[in-house]
């Protein structure tokens, strides 16, 4: 038989064709030792071996929530005022002469008013702070994910395989 025909026999088969060749522990040897030992004479000895991989899972969630709050803040302004003062200066003796117009004080009707005469009117003016708001962006927020690298240690038990040889003339030996 050609050994290419291992490969599609049915592991029932395989099994008797081993044991019709005097192989022991035929019946506890998986698919791919039987074939390995039916084509070459050969046995293959297999380990378990741990395979990680990882899961993603949430851990948390976070948000950003903008909200308005208000707060009293004062600020100094400057503010500037009028004021009047009277200042008085007596007309040096040089200076001084007959008025000629006999009407420099005005006609008799300004005098007969309430006011008395003539008036000489001055406007007072004084600044008077005046609060508006105005909106200006002052910072930029934002969620940024930084991933950080751990190292983390796993362990679990493994299997593996053990190859009794049993030569004439010498003593059991283990293929590890």
């Amino acid at each position: 038989m050609d050994t290419t025909d291992f490969d599609t026999m049915s592991e029932e088969q395989l099994r008797q064709r081993a044991l019709a060749a005097g192989l022991l522990g035929a019946a506890d040897m998986r698919r791919d030792d039987l074939v390995a030992t039916l084509r070459d004479g050969a046995m293959t000895r297999s380990e378990e071996r741990l395979v990680v991989g990882n899961d993603v899972v949430a851990i948390g969630r976070a948000r950003l929530r903008k909200h308005v709050v208000s707060e009293d803040v004062q600020i100094t302004v400057t503010v500037r005022r009028e004021e009047l003062r009277l200042e008085r200066a007596a007309v040096p003796a040089h200076e001084q002469s007959l008025v000629g117009d006999p009407d420099v004080f005005g006609p008799a009707e300004e005098f007969a008013t309430a006011d008395g005469g003539v008036i000489f009117a001055v406007t007072l003016h004084e600044e008077r702070p005046v609060v508006t708001t105005e909106i200006v962006p002052v910072e930029r927020v934002r969620l940024v994910k930084v991933v950080h690298t751990d190292q983390r240690t796993v362990s679990g038990e493994v299997r593996k395989e053990r190859i009794e040889v049993t030569l004439p003339g010498e003593a059991p030996a283990t293929v590890e």
